[in-house]
């Protein structure tokens, strides 16, 4: 089943929140420009990030497994726009077996996502977490600079923000970024891949081996890693 003509374009606002913890799932989004990001929430305690989406992916994994609730807030971390569609709409389409194996294998490797973010918290230091995380938006957006402010980033590490300021520091004292107010820019990316120790690249391949996606607009370090550029139109 052809997508496209259930689908109605739409501006995704920074910091707009595209599902809440808890509540019905009233669309799926599909972003074309823009991350919007998993957060993991409850008990009182503050959010952290466990997954994020961009051109590559969607929101809205809770339809594809046939439930209506969600169980975490999904936030856009950097502006951009998208595709929306009605959470009945999206049922429907999964009927069809094209279209149901297709989500399910982008569930498995947004699932892979979340088990490599929950490896990086508990065995890599901050810096290292950053730099992934920075890589993860990078292979989101068009440009080697993006918007993301130090408490966002604090945030979405589950971190403080004095933490992510220091790292910052050393992620650009080495030359593998450029950090100014509210601006990230990547300087080198196969340095900053390096410095990630592997916890960067796995769900990447993932992504590859489940979905197929050809074309990378972004160098990496290694030839057999292709990262998320220009995956738009995986899912269509």
């Amino acid at each position: 089943m052809e997508l496209r003509p259930r689908l109605k374009a739409v501006d995704l606002p920074l910091r707009s929140r595209l599902e809440c913890h808890g509540q019905n799932v009233t669309h799926a989004y599909f972003p074309t420009a823009g991350i919007a990001s998993v957060v993991a929430s409850g008990h009182e305690l503050p959010g952290s990030e466990a997954g994020m989406a961009g051109h590559e992916g969607m929101t809205g994994t809770s339809l594809i497994l046939g439930d209506d609730r969600s169980m975490h807030d999904v936030v856009v971390q950097v502006g951009g726009q998208g595709w929306r569609m009605e959470a009945n709409a999206f049922r429907a389409a999964m009927e069809t077996p094209d279209v149901r194996r297709r989500m399910l294998r982008y569930l498995q490797a947004h699932i892979a996502q979340m088990y490599a973010t929950i490896l990086a918290c508990n065995h890599a230091k901050l810096e290292t977490r950053l730099a992934r995380w920075l890589l993860m938006c990078h292979d989101r957006v068009q440009d080697d600079a993006f918007e993301l402010t130090h408490e966002y980033m604090a945030l979405m590490l589950g971190v403080r923000r004095a933490g992510v300021t220091v790292a910052l520091h050393e992620l650009e004292g080495r030359g593998y970024i450029r950090s100014t107010r509210g601006l990230v820019e990547i300087r080198d990316r196969e340095a900053l891949e390096m410095s990630t120790g592997g916890f960067y690249g796995a769900p990447e391949l993932e992504y590859d081996r489940l979905l197929g996606a050809k074309g990378c607009t972004k160098q990496p370090l290694r030839a057999e890693l292709k990262p998320l550029a220009a995956r738009r139109d995986c899912l269509s």
